[in-house]
């Protein structure tokens, strides 16, 4: 699983979620699997598959819910890349602004 989604791979390694087919290449395997990613290995086109990934499983979200804050960590995936693959906008609101959701809600 990722996020919501189920993951099957096929003979050829390519990933299928859902009914998208992403082709296998080293440097989208290190965002899936790794904690610590070896940036060598990693183009700009692998991050472009791995940005399409988590917005389609909801992977980087809290809960995996389509319209939650981004879930924030301190771990070298959040902070290296996946920070920077959703820079700002309005689920990446910080913790003061979850928490006034949350004291909201409960009012």
């Amino acid at each position: 699983m990722i996020g919501d989604s189920q993951v099957s791979v096929d003979r050829d390694g390519n990933i299928h979620i859902k009914v998208v087919e992403f082709p296998t290449t080293k440097g989208l395997w290190e965002p899936l699997t790794r904690k610590k990613l070896d940036k060598d290995s990693v183009t700009n086109a692998d991050l472009k598959q791995y940005k399409a990934i988590l917005k389609m499983t909801n992977a980087h979200l809290e809960g995996y819910k389509p319209h939650a804050n981004i879930h924030t960590s301190k771990g070298n995936k959040f902070r290296y890349v996946i920070s920077k693959l959703f820079p700002g906008g309005p689920q990446q609101s910080g913790f003061e602004t979850a928490l006034r959701r949350e004291w909201i809600t409960y009012k």
